[in-house]
């Protein structure tokens, strides 16, 4: 343990405590149903922070010096900031120890603070080429929301008709992720009327109440 507190080394020894420290907390979060790195990217795509659509609609995303752009090529946004923290400290954990180690057997350690620039330096593309693998393993977050203006431009059944110029029938309307939608819906203007069971196209939306026409064949 002396070696691993000794000055030349101690940086590298800390934040490998701090890693893994924030492993066995995440770690603890999910066994409670509550993720420490879900909270952590709340809160910082809450306030403006380091979410990837503010990276990309940023003002200064264009200049390559701006933290924003410097952010986006560590790809934070697209892996959560908690994964990429505990990457980075580990990167540089394990690059200090190495090079120090390396210094060692061939005249004598490096100063901490020259040892760890080098460190940094070493850690910041390997982050970025182990945040681009982790972006594409990681899950994300899928969303089976819909607008009602989605709907329009979409084929529907009517299951309460017939639809006319009248009181509102209702069609049965599949999403593009396969649900099933009630809706209310009448002919748009000069359009027949349309029975029950006939298929017809969601043209329009007038409020809650969409507007259909006969679909054709093709469709």
């Amino acid at each position: 343990m002396t070696a691993f507190v000794a000055p030349h080394v101690f940086p590298f020894t800390l934040a490998a405590l701090v890693m893994v420290g924030l492993v066995v907390v995440e770690g603890v979060s999910l066994l409670i149903g509550h993720s420490l790195s879900g909270l952590v990217d709340g809160l910082l795509g809450h306030e403006g922070g380091f979410g990837h659509a503010g990276l990309e609609t940023s003002a200064d995303a264009s200049n390559a010096f701006s933290p924003a752009s410097w952010l986006s090529w560590l790809n934070v946004g697209r892996v959560p900031f908690l994964v990429l923290l505990i990457v980075a400290l580990a990167v540089f954990a394990i690059s200090g120890f190495v090079l120090q180690a390396a210094a060692g057997a061939l005249v004598a350690p490096l100063p901490a603070w020259i040892a760890g620039v080098v460190a940094v330096a070493l850690t910041v593309p390997a982050l970025r080429t182990s945040s681009r693998v982790l972006a594409r393993v990681i899950p994300k977050d899928e969303s089976y929301v819909i607008t009602a203006d989605d709907l329009i431009g979409t084929t529907a059944e009517v299951t309460l008709g017939p639809l006319d110029d009248g009181l509102p029938g209702q069609v049965r309307a599949v999403d593009r992720h396969g649900n099933a939608h009630f809706l209310r819906a009448r002919a748009a203007p000069d359009a027949p009327a349309m029975a029950r069971g006939e298929r017809v196209l969601l043209v329009d939306r007038a409020d809650a109440v969409f507007l259909a026409v006969p679909a054709g064949p093709e469709l």
